[in-house]
């Protein structure tokens, strides 16, 4: 469970012993040794992962024999305070060095904060440096690999194609219409998100599939109208702030737009980025209804973001949080106003069977937050757009989707 000295110095690092501890009411860190360079920011990246399944629960710092430390550690410490947390010193050294660090006391001896489940939970403590064996660019990249990528082209179609089922005659266009308490709760004015199928993220080879819809209504506004914000791509640097710190247009054509965005990641101790570019098909079905589907073709990760050390990588390779991004969108006019919804897709690296119990319930509920943020950002920008005056200036969709009628297949977008 633990990282070795003789670990360590293999990666070129000081030995490092974390683990975590669960309780119903707190949340424990328990650290000893190098708090510098990789192995801080390793554990600044696990301590933002777990972030989002801490809640309202007392988050405790134990710290034991330090071996180093330098400006990473003091800002992971410094961090940790910020956040509330309580700090416990394993030994005289640890509570001068911490202390001076914080600018308070801190508790001395290890029974002083006590963190309930530690029996519970102790036979199942992970060493956090292993989690972030999965996020940390220094510690352990990754390779998107052919298999991983045919078997993300295969879902991506199935995909396309329930859409297409979703024309046949009898068929719910909306998935809001498939069920009457979905429904009314959208009508009602609340954001509904849910996972795809029952299995999500959904495992292949090398990789995670993570498939996601949600839904809203948002009254007063027009199909023309939501459609010229969804094909403003230059503003989606406005709209959807802080992720996405720059878009551009490429191309607007009949058969589909192109665009860029870069989407961006900050943390206490590093800032990452993704080059993306995309392309887009919408299909106007009638005068009420349209949808469209997106697709990244490109996705470059760039490290060190904003630092003297950036530097952009090669396709598929880097941490592997976001290999491919794949969407359906649909919009129906009615009951005074649209209904927006979306289906997003994306891949992923795959999790070590070790720490899915961990690791998963994170990146589900990150999921659902992110698109339920999402649904909210478009909703406020088309709000605006229907409250301002002459918001009706913009271009009608491009009928692309008259090919459906000669059974061209939608996945070609």
């Amino acid at each position: 469970m633990k990282r070795t000295a003789k670990d360590a110095r293999r990666q070129g690092g000081d030995d490092l012993n974390l683990y975590i501890h669960h309780g119903s009411s707190s949340f424990r860190l328990d650290i000893a040794g190098s708090l510098s360079g990789k192995a801080a920011r390793e554990v600044e990246l696990s301590w933002h992962t777990a972030l989002s399944v801490i809640g309202s629960r007392v988050i405790v710092v134990a710290i034991g024999h330090v071996s180093s430390l330098d400006h990473c550690g003091r800002a992971l410490l410094r961090g940790w305070q910020e956040a509330g947390a309580q700090f416990v010193a394993k030994s005289p050294l640890a509570k001068t060095l911490i202390g001076s660090i914080i600018g308070q006391p801190v508790i001395s001896g290890i029974g002083a904060v006590k963190c309930d489940g530690w029996a519970r939970f102790r036979a199942y403590a992970l060493p956090l440096i292993s989690l972030m064996a999965l996020f940390a660019p220094a510690a352990n990249a990754a390779m998107l690999e052919p298999a991983t990528s045919k078997a993300w082209e295969e879902y991506v179609e199935s995909a396309a194609m329930r859409m297409e089922r979703r024309l046949a005659p009898g068929k719910a266009f909306l998935w809001v219409d498939e069920a009457s308490d979905r429904l009314a709760r959208v009508r009602a004015g609340e954001i509904v998100v849910s996972p795809i199928g029952p299995q999500n993220p959904k495992r292949v080879p090398s990789g995670l599939i993570h498939d996601w819809v949600g839904a809203v209504f948002i009254p007063h506004a027009t199909l023309k109208g939501m459609l010229q914000v969804m094909r403003d791509y230059a503003r989606y640097k406005d709209l959807y702030v802080p992720s996405v710190v720059d878009s551009k247009v490429i191309a607007t054509g009949e058969a589909k737009d192109r665009f860029s965005m870069r989407l961006a990641y900050q943390s206490l101790l590093f800032k990452t980025a993704l080059d993306t570019d995309y392309e887009s098909c919408y299909v106007l079905v009638d005068d009420r209804r349209a949808y469209s589907i997106s697709r990244t073709t490109r996705i470059q990760e760039i490290e060190e973001y904003g630092g003297p050390a950036q530097r952009t990588l090669h396709e598929g390779e880097g941490i592997g949080i976001i290999w491919r991004l794949f969407s359906v969108a649909r919009y129906s006019e009615r009951d005074g106003g649209v209904y927006f919804e979306v289906e997003a897709i994306g891949l992923s690296r795959d999790i070590p069977a070790s720490l899915r119990w961990l690791v998963e319930p994170m990146v589900r509920r990150v999921s659902r937050g992110s698109l339920s943020t999402s649904l909210r950002q478009t909703e406020n920008a088309v709000r605006l757009l229907s409250a301002s005056s002459g918001a009706q200036k913009g271009s009608r969709p491009q009928e692309c989707g008259k090919q459906i009628a000669s059974g061209r297949s939608l996945h070609r977008y």
